[in-house]
């Protein structure tokens, strides 16, 4: 992994935990989530306008925006399953755990092959992530359902990034945001419905009104992060390698939440934070 992009994806990773505890203050988990995509779609257009990109070269890509459109989709769906019904606090490390998920679609569907390093690398890193978060006396086989749907999202996770790295190698990483985000917005919809999430956009237009500059700005800082990870896929970056790299925002996630809420195991989680650290200095110097 070269400097520069070492140097993007830790950006991202750094931005990343700000608009997620911007939009974890919404009570309103759906109507918050589709108000969030809807700012970065329309963060999205606007960048594109500015630049002057062609938001048709889309069609180069159409198979590849198809399944990162599905993969975000189950991300989106899975993860409000969880806020909804499940405790996050337990499950939610194996949603990001993933790298774990994109080494085993490398493996099976691309014959990706991995040094020794570099899945050392990723190996502490998970590890780290999930003693980071997990809380104690939390039990995953509590709620198999719940750990079932983390598991998916997890690998939803990992679907979007791997299809995501190969389609901004053709078409501009800001087309590529914009139809996807843009597809969303539209896609979420009949899917709420179905959840029986009724007026989620009269909800969310009150969710607007009540705290305008904090949607926005969530939405801002969100762009920024994944267009760095998207300019970093588009310089070359490994897959596996930049979403191990982007699990630096699990400490500084907790870090925040710690000086917010005041949380204890102090300890426990200094020594969690240096695995994970320690995973991702392999492997950036493996890869």
């Amino acid at each position: 992994m070269t400097l520069l992009i070492a140097a993007m994806v830790i950006a991202s990773a750094c931005i990343h935990p700000f608009w997620n505890l911007l939009i974890k203050g919404d009570q309103d988990r759906a109507a918050s989530w589709w108000l969030f995509t809807i700012m970065l779609s329309a963060i999205g257009g606007v960048v594109c306008v500015v630049r002057g990109a062609d938001f048709m070269s889309i069609t180069a890509v159409l198979p590849l925006l198809g399944l990162s459109i599905l993969g975000q989709y189950v991300y989106g769906l899975t993860l409000i399953r969880i806020y909804r019904h499940g405790d996050l606090s337990a499950y939610y490390p194996i949603v990001r755990a993933s790298p774990v998920g994109v080494v085993i679609l490398g493996f099976l569907f691309q014959g990706n092959s991995y040094g020794v390093l570099v899945l050392t690398g990723i190996a502490l890193s998970v590890v780290g992530g999930f003693w980071l978060q997990k809380k104690p006396g939390r039990r995953l086989l509590d709620d198999p359902l719940t750990l079932m749907f983390a598991v998916t999202c997890m690998m939803s996770t990992a679907v979007y990034s791997v299809v995501d790295a190969q389609a901004v190698r053709i078409v501009a990483p800001e087309v590529m945001f914009f139809w996807v985000e843009t597809s969303m917005v539209l896609g979420y919809l009949p899917a709420f419905w179905l959840l029986g999430e009724k007026q989620v956009v009269l909800r969310s237009l009150g969710l607007m009104r009540a705290k305008p500059m904090r949607h926005m700005a969530a939405g801002a800082l969100a762009y920024a992060s994944y267009m760095l990870i998207l300019a970093a896929y588009a310089e070359g970056g490994d897959v596996a390698a930049v979403t191990t790299v982007r699990q630096l925002s699990i400490p500084v996630s907790v870090l925040l939440g710690g000086m917010v809420l005041k949380e204890a195991l102090l300890r426990r989680r200094l020594a969690a934070s240096l695995l994970l650290v320690c995973g991702i200095v392999l492997v950036i110097l493996g890869s």
